[in-house]
């Protein structure tokens, strides 16, 4: 189970954008490719995740026949050890526990203990 899902809300700890919050747009998972081109497991070296306003790059489109050139801001992703959890309960930015309730494994705020996941 990953500790960062799409739609969480995160806060970047590192870097330029320090201290902004964000919702997670998509998580990237990089994985060690063999030689027949399939997975063989993780790299977490290449782990990121896409956060909505959070490293915004501008890129320079060719013009075109039909379209004029253009600039388009972008999201870069950034490294996941670079952000951390907000925990909905506390809004303090946590790391993240596991927990068997029920035997469902659901994630848990290391600083005041309650649920992440939405229980339903």
């Amino acid at each position: 189970m990953q500790r960062i899902k799409k739609g969480d809300t995160v806060q970047v700890v590192s870097g330029i954008d320090f201290g902004v919050r964000g919702q997670v747009e998509e998580v990237l998972n990089d994985w060690y490719i063999d030689r027949h081109d399939r997975r063989v497991r993780r790299n977490p070296d290449g782990d990121r995740v896409r956060v909505e306003g959070v490293n915004v790059r501008k890129k320079h489109k060719k013009r075109t026949q039909s379209k004029g050139g253009e600039i388009v801001e972008i999201r870069a992703p950034i490294h996941i050890s670079n952000v951390m959890l907000v925990c909905p309960s506390c809004q303090e930015a946590t790391r993240v526990g596991f927990h068997i309730e029920d035997d469902r494994k659901t994630r848990v705020c290391k600083r005041c203990g309650s649920s992440i996941d939405k229980t339903s």
